[in-house]
């Protein structure tokens, strides 16, 4: 799959960060989000899952693949079905 993830988000950024050598204030700052909801999205408090934005300007952040991380991806694809009814009816029969 080239240069991307297949690791969840919350799973792979704590090494990301300890490799680069940065804290999770700065990222917040570099992909221009709040960091205690990035914390709290790390932790999964309060039910908050990452989204497709966010794990794009996290990726972009630590210049990587803006589609690095799955949850991207996987809101691209959620986008596309839902957006074209064809598609939508095609995967859900082959995925019967």
């Amino acid at each position: 799959m080239g240069n991307r993830s297949n690791r969840a988000f919350v799973e792979e950024l704590p090494e990301l960060l300890r490799d680069r050598g940065l804290s999770l204030r700065k990222l917040a700052q570099r992909a221009d989000l709040n960091p205690s909801h990035l914390s709290r999205v790390l932790r999964k408090a309060d039910y908050k899952t990452p989204s497709g934005e966010l794990v794009r300007r996290v990726a972009v952040a630590l210049d990587l693949p803006h589609d690095y991380f799955p949850e991207y991806r996987a809101s691209v694809v959620f986008e596309k079905i839902s957006a074209d009814e064809a598609l939508r009816d095609e995967l859900y029969q082959r995925l019967r």
